[in-house]
């Protein structure tokens, strides 16, 4: 139990005990004064105790904030993370899928341009050897 300034002993912060009061030995005033003063002392150890105690819940409360703000940092980097593999997934096959499709395109034109110059080229030989049989008749009937 603590002590007042008055050597009394003093009630604790919360109230729970009691200052045991002695019949008084001195006169009217000092017991006022002495009285005024363990009141005095209970109520800045309730001022400090309630100080301490905001002090307490409000380092526990944002040390809780804290952690969720820590948490929901390290989720939001997660989702990036994932959403990032997922993004370069896609681009991935899109690539991939473009460069087929620009390799099909490709050969398809080169087929098609083989088989025009294969076509222009029997058409030619077609033609002129049209020409030459038409000339050999032509020669072999003058």
């Amino acid at each position: 139990m603590d002590e007042s300034i008055s050597g009394q002993a003093a009630a604790g912060s919360n109230g729970s005990e009691r200052a045991k009061l002695s019949v008084p030995q001195e006169g009217l005033i000092t017991t006022w004064v002495d009285g005024s003063l363990g009141v005095a002392e209970e109520v800045v150890r309730a001022g400090f105790g309630f100080l301490e105690d905001v002090r307490v819940e409000t380092q526990e409360r944002l040390g809780a904030t804290l952690d969720l703000l820590e948490g929901v940092d390290r989720s939001v980097f997660r989702v990036a993370r994932k959403t990032l593999a997922r993004v370069d997934g896609i681009t991935e096959r899109a690539i991939s899928s473009s460069q087929l499709g620009w390799f099909a395109l490709l050969g398809a034109i080169r087929r098609t341009s083989q088989g025009a110059a294969g076509l222009a080229s029997e058409t030619v030989v077609a033609v002129v050897g049209e020409r030459k049989a038409t000339q050999q008749l032509i020669m072999r009937s003058s």
